[in-house]
């Protein structure tokens, strides 16, 4: 008596079952249509496809040094989440930011009663719909965006004639100093500075 054949036979009459329940309840051609529509999923072109491709999605996210192992990592940011008195536990403490959020008279049930601020900012008429309307304030500042850029070759040639005329106005300065001074001097005007 061959005991590994007789160890193995309740496996291998479950496989024989298995196939032949296979091959007459689905049929090789639903088998066929399965295997059709799992390759159309993963088909280069199609999302599932470009994710589990070489160098794709998938593969970026498990390199080295990649995303997923930052995440992972110990004292990654999963670690630094889920610590002991870490982010996680004060959002989620008794009288922490979890519950001051979503409390009766908290912030979410303010900020979403009737009248709340976003009735006001979604009602018709509200800030949104004047922020995004047809001549509205996203469209004053593009507009204004358009006029700062078309003056800025005017600032730029501006900028640089102050330096010229800062050195001009300093020659002049210099020269008109000493005439001043020599004015001073004269009687003529000392005469006109009393009777004035």
């Amino acid at each position: 008596m061959d005991l590994p054949a007789v160890v193995s036979y309740p496996v291998r009459v479950a496989v024989a079952t298995t196939r032949a329940y296979l091959g007459t309840s689905l049929g090789i051609a639903s088998i066929d249509r399965l295997a059709e529509a799992i390759n159309e999923l993963i088909a280069p072109d199609r999302p599932l496809g470009r994710m589990i491709a070489r160098d794709g999605v998938l593969d970026r996210l498990m390199t080295e040094d990649g995303p997923l192992e930052r995440l992972l990592a110990e004292d990654g940011a999963l670690d630094r989440l889920a610590a002991s008195e870490g982010v996680l536990d004060r959002l989620l403490a008794t009288g922490g930011a979890l519950d001051r959020l979503t409390t009766e008279g908290g912030l979410l049930d303010q900020l979403l009663r009737p009248g709340g601020l976003a009735d006001r900012m979604l009602s018709d008429d509200g800030y949104v719909e004047k922020l995004v309307a047809d001549g509205g304030t996203l469209d004053q500042l593009v507009a204004l965006g358009e006029t700062l850029e078309s003056i800025q070759p005017r600032l730029a040639q501006l900028a640089e004639i102050i330096p010229a005329l800062s050195t001009s106005a300093d020659a002049l300065g210099q020269a008109v100093g000493p005439l001043g001074e020599l004015a001073g001097r004269i009687p003529l005007a000392r005469r006109r500075q009393a009777v004035g």
